[in-house]
C-alpha cells in the first residue's frame, strides 16, 4: 500500500482538483492508495470540501488536527497514522504534480531509501516563480549542503520507505520536514527525479520572515546534532556503497 500524505491549511480553492489528479493517478497505477488529508485547523470551508471530494473518490479520509498550526507535525502525524509500506508527501496548493507519484515510488521500491521530487537537478523546469523567492529558495538549499548533498533539500514533495520515515522523533522544530529526515535519520540512499514546478494555484502562501527564522534555527540545530551523532550508513553498509543519483522520468 502507498499513503499520501497532503497537509493542508486554508487551500479549499485547490484541494478538490488536486484529489481529482490524484485519483486519476490511481486508475492507471497497480499501488493501493491511501490518501490522508491533515488539515491544520482550516477556517475557509478546506476540510468540508476535502471531505466531499475523499468521498465521491473513495480515495482515503482528513484528519484535523488542533493546537498551534504546524506544517511539521502535521505531516509527522500523518506518517504515524499511514498504513501504507511506502509514504509520500506532497502540498495541496497544485505547485507539486501528482501524475509524478508513480514514478517516485518507482524508484523507491527499486532500492532507494527517500526519492525528493527537485527543483534544482537538471531537467527541473521552474514556472512563475518570483524573483525574490527563487533566491530565497536556493539560498536555503545552499545553506543546508554541509548537512546534506541533496541539492533540493527542501522539497516538500518525497516519497520514502515507511520505516525510515517512522522513526523521526516525534516533534521536530522546523518547516522542513524533509531536511529533518535526511539529517536525523542519516539517509544515504536519496534520488532526486526533476519535475516542473509551478506556482500556487490559488490561496496565499505561508511563507513568513518567521518561518525564515525557524528555518534559521532548525539549520543550527541539526548541525549540532551531526557534530554530535556522525552520519552512518543506514544498515550497516560502508561509507562507499552511498547512493546519492540524480534521475529523470517522463
Amino acid at each position: 500500500m502507498f499513503t499520501l500524505v497532503i497537509p493542508t491549511y486554508n487551500e479549499r480553492l485547490t484541494i478538490e482538483p488536486l484529489l481529482d489528479r490524484v485519483a486519476a493517478v490511481r486508475l492507471g497505477w497497480p499501488e493501493e492508495l491511501e490518501v490522508l488529508v491533515m488539515d491544520d485547523g482550516s477556517t475557509d470551508g478546506t476540510i468540508a470540501a476535502a471531505e466531499a471530494a475523499l468521498a465521491r473518490l473513495r480515495l482515503g479520509r482528513v484528519v484535523q488536527r488542533h493546537g498551534q498550526p504546524d506544517l511539521a507535525q502535521a505531516v509527522l502525524e500523518g506518517i504515524r497514522q499511514a498504513r501504507g509500506e511506502m509514504i509520500g508527501v506532497m502540498d495541496a496548493d497544485l505547485s507539486h504534480p501528482p501524475e509524478l507519484l508513480p514514478s517516485l515510488a518507482k524508484a523507491v521500491q527499486a532500492g532507494q531509501d527517500v526519492v525528493v521530487a527537485s527543483r534544482y537537478v537538471s531537467g527541473a523546469c521552474i514556472q512563475t516563480f518570483a524573483a525574490w523567492r527563487w533566491a530565497l529558495s536556493r539560498l536555503a538549499n545552499w545553506l543546508a549542503r554541509p548537512l546534506t548533498p541533496v541539492a533540493d533539500a527542501t522539497s516538500g514533495y518525497f516519497v520514502a520507505r515507511a520505516e525510515v520515515v517512522r522513526s523521526i522523533a516525534p516533534a521536530p522544530r522546523g518547516f522542513k520536514i524533509l531536511l529533518e529526515i535526511l539529517v536525523t535519520q542519516c539517509v544515504h540512499r536519496v534520488q532526486e527525479v526533476p519535475y516542473q514546478f509551478t506556482e500556487r494555484a490559488a490561496g496565499q502562501s505561508k511563507l513568513r520572515w518567521s518561518v525564515c527564522a525557524s528555518y534559521g534555527a532548525q539549520l543550527l540545530r541539526l548541525g549540532w546534532h551531526r557534530l554530535r551523532h556522525p552520519c552512518r550508513h543506514r544498515r550497516g553498509a560502508s561509507p562507499r556503497s552511498v547512493s546519492m543519483t540524480h534521475a529523470s522520468f517522463s
